[in-house]
């Protein structure tokens, strides 16, 4: 029987899914409830939760349509000792033909995936079987976009908070000095070796995030100003705020491969556990933050704690944390790369590898120069590219491997999906544009 080392237990399912989804985004929670009002930004947040969730779910049931379909034209070696599929097997595959993605279903295909374990399947593989080789690139060039912006943006929280803590120097003299110790780190071929860094960072977040609500309720009485129960105008805005926040939707098919498969079927109740707490915990980081400070929240809800050295180590936490935390997030992104730009994917290559992993850290402390300010960054690649990963193309996906085994329902929640995705995309990116344009 094949050795399955993923995980087994709902309490690290929880705990991979919880880190994925839990990074800078929350920081600008507390600005983004500024600019939409506490009701219509926890209406909006909630309803980004609900959608998000189903459209991931979307991608896992494409992924396990598209194992069926191989598993049924692969050599039949792979699929049992003597050749054949077994007769209640072929049922069950008729069932899963039939579009319906169930728990029965899913405990067969892990099953004799088990014979094989190299057969997981990436975006990037829907991406290509949905829509063929444009597709691929579609999927692709979303997530190198969208990881590199996940990346700026703790470039921008470390530069800007180490200049408010050290005056001494400029953000941008910050800036250009964490870049050399970045660029050692993203040529780190294996993350197993910055897993105790991680370990440590995922410890310094929870500590930082329970202070800063600490101080929020603190500071509750402090507020004259009534605080903004809706504000139309920064719909937009906060819809790419939103979307941002769930900046583990491209790494859905990751997580799920990651668990033991003898403990899948567990996946999706534990996801959404997990997701509808992270939703929670984002409306009410955000929330408090705002109702805390009124108008003169920061973008970083951090630059409105007190100067003292308890809340100096919370913002070094923060910083250390998303220090460390940005190689992981560029690891995906290096990868790409070398397998699309260097020969044999960087294999035979080494210098070649590191001199492009060099060149990404460098592009990501130019996009800092170019977008510095931190909300809009997250609102313009909230709503450009996660906005397509985390709707968009699960939608079209599931139409188009799904095609013509969808109920009316299913059908009309993929175009609501879509068209919702759509919509957000649109506004949002011209709202975080002209924003930026206007520099602010």
């Amino acid at each position: 029987m094949h050795q399955d080392d993923g995980a087994k237990s709902s309490i690290k399912m929880f705990a991979n899914i919880f880190i994925s989804f839990i990074g800078a985004g929350i920081l600008g929670m507390p600005h983004a409830f500024k600019e939409a009002g506490v009701i219509e930004g926890s209406a909006i947040m909630a309803l980004i939760g609900t959608l998000s969730v189903k459209a991931m779910l979307l991608i896992i049931d494409c992924k396990k349509k598209i194992t069926w379909k191989k598993l049924d034209h692969i050599n039949g070696s792979v699929l049992s000792s003597d050749g054949k599929i077994a007769s209640e097997e072929k049922e069950l595959l008729k069932v899963a033909e039939n579009g319906e993605v169930d728990k029965v279903m899913d405990e067969v295909v892990d099953e004799l995936l088990l014979q094989n374990p190299h057969h997981e399947i990436d975006y990037g593989d829907l991406g290509y079987y949905a829509l063929g080789n444009s597709g691929r690139a579609l999927v692709d060039t979303s997530i190198v976009i969208s990881q590199i912006g996940f990346s700026c943006a703790y470039l921008i929280f470390i530069s800007d908070t180490l200049n408010n803590m050290f005056p001494v120097l400029s953000r941008h003299q910050f800036l250009m000095s964490l870049l050399p110790p970045l660029a050692v780190l993203v040529n780190f071929r294996h993350l197993k070796k910055l897993a105790i860094f991680s370990l440590f960072a995922d410890f310094a977040n929870v500590f930082a995030y329970c202070v800063v609500f600490w101080f929020d309720f603190a500071h509750f009485d402090k507020v004259k100003i009534h605080p903004q129960v809706a504000r139309i105008s920064g719909l937009p805005f906060f819809l790419g705020v939103a979307i941002y926040c769930y900046e583990g939707a491209g790494l859905i098919l990751s997580l799920e491969a990651s668990c033991a498969r003898d403990s899948r079927d567990k996946f999706r109740n534990v996801f959404k556990l997990t997701l509808f707490l992270v939703t929670t915990l984002y409306i009410a980081f955000g929330a408090c933050g705002y109702l805390s400070f009124g108008e003169n929240t920061e973008q970083m809800i951090t630059l409105n704690l007190p100067s003292g050295p308890f809340p100096a180590v919370v913002q070094f936490c923060l910083c250390f944390s998303l220090f460390f935390t940005y190689p992981i997030m560029m690891f995906p992104v290096v990868l790409l790369l070398e397998k699309k730009l260097l020969p044999d994917g960087g294999k035979s290559s080494y210098y070649q590898g590191c001199i492009l992993r060099g060149c990404v850290v460098v592009l990501s402390g130019i996009v800092v120069l170019v977008i510095p300010n931190f909300s809009t960054l997250m609102a313009f690649f909230g709503s450009s590219c996660c906005t397509l990963l985390g709707f968009v193309l699960p939608g079209i996906f599931h139409l188009r491997i799904f095609e013509g085994h969808l109920t009316k329902c299913e059908w009309f929640i993929d175009i609501v999906i879509i068209f919702l995705g759509l919509v957000g995309a649109v506004i949002g990116t011209r709202d975080a544009l002209l924003r930026l344009l206007a520099g602010s």
